[in-house]
């Protein structure tokens, strides 16, 4: 199953990682995002593999979090 993340969840995800305004801009221009009902949103794995080749992470992994199931 796919994830999507609008666009305050994925800055809020690039942020918490030390992404600032134009890093944030960067990676969702270059992760296709899709539209629904006319909200752009991208898949979290596409912007999560991006993001983790930023140089200051150090190979580190971006993950979203899962909620547990009830």
């Amino acid at each position: 199953m796919n994830t999507y993340l609008d666009r305050e969840a994925a800055t809020a995800l690039l942020a918490a990682h030390g992404f600032n305004r134009t890093d944030i801009e960067c990676v969702l221009d270059l992760t296709q995002s899709i539209s629904q009902s006319g909200t752009p949103l991208w898949p979290a794995r596409s912007v999560e593999r991006l993001a983790s080749r930023a140089w200051w992470l150090d190979g580190s992994e971006i993950k979203t979090s899962m909620p547990q199931a009830a």
